[in-house]
This record gives structure tokens, sequence and C-alpha cells, in this order.
């Protein structure tokens, strides 16, 4: 019998190293770094969301700047639109706004704090929360963590915030997201990840156990239980290899695993052969020499040119260090292109009028600096409604924001395809017309002259308009937008003053 426990030691040493490296390490040492890359991925996509917000704010801050608006009413505005604003996988997460000296001045689920200062108020979670984040904005941090009501309700939870300062109006802008909804996303995806690895640890061990028992009468089942293990091992390859984020190891600048995310996102036929993306070892050779220089981990976000579509990942480069040197270094992609095309997508919405649909003021300075696309001539054209005013006065804003929707329809149908169409202010509208001379920009306006003289039917109502039109041109008239823009509205004046539907062009 000593002989046969003697025997079986080995063994069991190395069921109990297995154990802990198919349970105890999976679960108590990667896990933990899972967690945080995926914390880590949160709390940055907090942060691109309180970019949008601050862009939105920004746009309104401009307008102020600009005199299209009055402080107040650019405050008031930005605040409104903020509070519509939802995302997140459900449409609930929202964004709040702070005064420096703990005033709440926008929350869509507790309007009735709106106005009152946190430092003064009798709620102990609201007095708390302001305090925690007027605090961290003094500092500078980038988040504050807090107790708060869950979506307005009654609920208090801990809570974690992405927040900036909006310093020309001394805002606090921020949003974020629940402790219990972080916490039931990753259980989620732990609970899973536990179970395989249980599962398989599970069977692991029955399988080494059955093996100790038997050793002494079987021991040439040793290699099969060698191999047994080996097969065990690429097993819990296939499982790290369906993590949906795309996961790569290099060592000494050559890759040693990759998953079939990876593989299939940054790895092409090529010859009857396989090899990575250009654009995927240029972007691995960029961060390997930063770790070099910096000697610790590294989060970089990347754009990389795949399929003829730019998308966008976030890149966690841990490097594993041996003698000062980084020997092996694992790379975890996070695709971020959603979030890129969200920010995209807001500062496109900045930049169109709400009721007409068209372009408004704010993209005439993205123009101003490509002048050279709109061709060798181009010609601006700013229209003015004849008789608008009195249809507010008589029929009320009601009626003159139909016809107003109106109008932009049939400029849109009856311009030339690559006509830039502006809602100027009020009733003006601004026409940029594209590689075109005065008589085709004449030819524009008065084919859209006739398209507003045809009546308007509004409600009940059968309303008659025509409309002024001033027309320069490129470079005749002036070599900067400002100058051309002036030029035309100048030739509308003197179009006004020869009657209802004039067309100046010098």
């Amino acid at each position: 019998m000593r002989f046969r426990i003697t025997n079986a030691i080995p063994l069991v040493l190395v069921l109990l190293a297995a154990v802990f490296t198919l349970i105890v390490y999976p679960i108590w040492l990667v896990f933990p770094k899972l967690y945080q890359i995926s914390l880590n991925h949160q709390l940055n996509s907090l942060k691109h969301q309180v970019d949008i917000a601050i862009a939105l704010v920004q746009h309104y801050f401009s307008s102020y700047e600009k005199g299209a608006l009055d402080e107040r009413t650019a405050q008031r505005n930005a605040l409104e639109e903020l509070k519509t604003l939802r995302y997140g996988p459900e449409g609930k997460d929202y964004f709040f706004v702070l005064s420096r000296e703990g005033m709440l001045l926008a929350h869509p689920y507790r309007s009735d704090l709106e106005g009152q200062s946190g430092f003064d108020s009798n709620d102990p979670a609201f007095a708390a929360a302001v305090r925690a984040i007027v605090e961290a904005a003094k500092q500078n941090r980038e988040f504050a963590e807090y107790e708060w009501y869950v979506y307005g309700e009654q609920k208090l939870e801990r809570k974690i915030s992405a927040i900036r300062t909006f310093e020309p109006w001394g805002w606090i802008i921020g949003t974020g997201l629940y402790s219990e909804t972080l916490e039931e996303q990753f259980k989620k995806i732990a609970g899973q990840f536990r179970r395989v690895i249980v599962v398989f640890g599970a069977v692991y061990v029955m399988i080494s156990l059955f093996f100790v028992v038997s050793f002494n009468r079987y021991q040439k089942e040793r290699e099969k239980l060698l191999s047994l293990q080996s097969q065990e091992r690429e097993r819990l390859q296939i499982i790290l290899s369906s993590i949906p984020q795309p996961i790569a190891v290099l060592r000494n600048g050559q890759v040693i695993f990759m998953n079939q995310a990876f593989r299939k996102t940054f790895v092409q036929e090529a010859e009857n052969s396989e090899r990575l993306r250009p654009e995927v070892v240029q972007m691995f050779e960029t961060i390997l020499n930063h770790i070099k220089k910096v000697e610790r981990n590294v989060v970089k976000a990347v754009s990389l040119h795949i399929d003829g579509t730019n998308r966008w990942f976030e890149v966690h480069a841990v490097p594993r260090f041996e003698a000062g040197e980084a020997v092996e270094t694992t790379f975890v992609l996070i695709e971020t292109t959603q979030q890129m095309k969200q920010i995209d997508f807001w500062k496109s919405k900045a930049e169109t009028d709400r009721l007409t649909g068209l372009a408004n003021r704010n993209v005439l300075e993205r123009i101003s600096h490509n002048l050279q696309s709109l061709g060798e001539k181009f010609c601006v054209i700013m229209l003015d409604l004849d008789g608008f005013k009195e249809i507010n006065d008589v029929y009320g804003h009601t009626v003159g924001d139909e016809v107003l929707k109106e109008v932009a329809r049939r400029l849109r149908e009856n311009a030339r395809k690559d006509t830039i169409l502006i809602r100027y202010g009020g009733d003006e509208m601004l026409l940029i017309v594209p590689n075109a001379d005065k008589k085709a920009g004449s030819n524009v306006a008065q084919r859209l002259q006739e398209a507003v003289k045809k009546p308007f039917q509004v409600h009940d109502l059968t309303l008659n308009l025509s409309v002024s039109v001033g027309l320069s041109q490129f470079p005749e008239d002036g070599s900067d937008l400002e100058t051309l823009i002036r030029v035309a509205d100048e030739r509308l004046y003197r179009a006004k003053t020869m009657g209802r539907g004039g067309l100046c062009t010098d």
C-alpha cells in the first residue's frame, strides 16, 4: 500500500495543479482582469456620452457667441435638449447638469429638484450626491461616485458618473450607470464563464480521480491521460477563442495565439495562405514601440480601414516583462465604432435646422474652410419670402411654420441636386450652387421663384407668396464666403425695393 500511495503522490500533485490551473486561476486571477477591462470599457463609454453632451452645449454656446441667440435662450435650449437625450439598451440613461454652486439645472427624472441647491437641501441623498459631484469637479476628476434615485424612483443605488465642466457657463455635465446595472451585466457574463469553467474542471477532476484510483493497476494509461490533458487544454483554448472581443498574444513580435474574433476581423487570405492585415501589423508595431518607452500597460484608440470601412477600436495592450523587457504582450480590442458614429450623428444634428430639415448657419464654418470643393466658379443665392411677416401676424406662427416647411420642400425638389440649402434665419434661405456662373445661378433662382409662386394649402387656407432673390458669384464678387453672403444680401435688399418677386444679380 505504501508503494502505491508513494507512486500516486505525483498524480495527486498533478490533479491539484490542474484544479488550480483550470478553476482557481481563471476565477480568481483571470476573471478580475476581464472584469477590469469590461469596467474600463463601460467608463470610457460614459466619457464618450459626456463628449456628446459637451459638443451639444458647445453648439449653443457658439450660437450665442455669433449673436444668433442671446445667452439666456442659448442656455435654456441647451438644457432642454440635454433633458431629452437618452441612450443605453433600454433608452433610459440620461444626462444631468449642475452649477458649480451645487444648483441642479437639469434632470429629466427629478425636475422637482431643478433650481434647488444641494448644499441647502433637506433631501440627504440629493445633498450628498451634489457634494460628491461638485467636489470631484473641483479636483478635475473624470468620475464621481454617490448614491442616487434609480430613474426617478424612491429606491437608492450606488452610481458612478462621468463628469466634465463646461467652463464658459460653469456647468457640470454628467451621466452615469448604476452599480446594480454594471454588476448585473457582468454577473451574467461571469455566470456563464464560471459554469463553463466549473463543468470543464469537474470533468477534468473526474477523469483525473479515476486515473489516480486506477494508477497501480493501469500504469500504462498514464500516457493516455496526458493526451487527454492536452485535449482539454485545447478545449479551453476553444472556449477562450469564443470570446466576442478580438484577442491576440504576441511574443517577440510574432502572433502565438489569436481567438476566432481576431482571426475573422484581422486575418485575410493571401496566395493560399493567411496573413495579418497591414494596418494591424502597423498598429502592433506602434504600440509595442510605445510599451518599450513607457514600460507599462497601454490603452489606445485606433482607427483601422477594414474592407472599405473605417472601424474604431479601443486597444488594451498588457505586456509581460522579463528582465525589464516585454517578452509577451496580450492585445484585447474592443470595438467602439458605434460610439464614434453616435458622436458624428450628434455633430451632424447640431448643423440641421429642426423646423425645415435644411442645414443651419453652423454648417457655414465648415464650408468656408473647403471652398475649393465648390469649383472654380459658384453662386451664393439669398432668398426672402415676400409678405411672410403678415402671414405670421394674421394667421399665427403655426401657419408660418407650415409655410416655411413647404418652402423648404419646394426648394429641395426644384434646386439642383448638388445645391447646399441653408435656413439662414427667419424666412431667409441661403443657397450655394457649386460649379455655376451667374447665368446658371440665375436659372436656378428663377426656377425656385416659379416653384414658390404656386399657391400654398395650409389647413383651410390658400396662400399666395413670392420670393425676392439676391445673387453673388465667386470669385468675381468676393474671394471668401462671408463677403459673398454680404454681397448677395445687399442685392436681395435691392431686389425687394424693386417690388415682390425681384431678382438682383449686379
